[in-house]
């Protein structure tokens, strides 16, 4: 885990309004809310080359200089295409106290892994991100998932993962992170016509035998 947290640059919004924004992210600011421990909500702009650094580079928590403040990164608004962000949301933190955040599941050893060299083998990961539990200043940066020595028809599920020492979540230890399944084979195209062609003038033959026997 990273405990060099990123200082942005904060400035006080003195207006609010979709207008105001716009012409804030036009000029390469952000607009953004601060909130937490009982004070009331600071309305400020940041730069958003500056930001979206942080967020490339993982970045769960920032400081805000002039403010002596350290914050999460509790949500992120993107436009309507969900190429550009359009807002941010910060929550006040201690270091000491415990946070909820999404932590990237990442996978090594699938180079080596023999259920995804089977002929049609498929590995599926339904788990991209796990929202997990811990104090502010022992979020890891992400959660290495071995996988060179899953076979095929295997699963790994929540109940597998070792967590770091104080790390949980409350998702269901059921729930599958990886698994691999081979693709059922389609029928080649024309394959099942000719079947049901096949089988037509069987069932016209017994209807005529039951005729002739009658």
């Amino acid at each position: 885990m990273s405990h060099d947290r990123p200082k942005l640059k904060t400035a006080a919004r003195e207006r609010t309004g979709s207008k105001y924004a716009k012409r804030l992210r036009a000029a390469g600011q952000l607009p953004a809310v601060v909130y937490g421990h009982g004070q009331d909500p600071a309305h400020i702009t940041l730069e958003a080359e500056q930001f979206v650094d942080c967020l490339h580079d993982g970045a769960h928590l920032v400081e805000l200089e002039g403010k002596g403040e350290t914050c999460l990164i509790k949500d992120v608004q993107y436009d309507y295409l969900g190429t550009s962000i359009i807002h941010v949301d910060l929550t006040r933190v201690d270091l000491s106290e415990e946070v909820e955040v999404s932590v990237p599941i990442v996978l090594k050893g699938e180079d080596r892994c023999p259920g995804a060299k089977a002929a049609g083998a498929i590995l599926e990961q339904p788990i991209v991100d796990l929202e997990v539990i811990c104090r502010a200043d022992a979020i890891p940066d992400e959660i290495v998932l071995d996988v060179s020595e899953l076979e095929v028809e295997q699963s790994i599920t929540i109940a597998d993962l070792k967590l770091p020492a104080g790390v949980r979540t409350e998702r269901n230890a059921e729930d599958s992170v990886v698994s691999i399944y081979v693709a059922a084979e389609e029928p080649e195209e024309g394959e099942g016509e000719e079947e049901a062609d096949s089988a037509e003038p069987e069932v016209i033959s017994e209807r005529k035998t039951e005729e002739e026997s009658d």
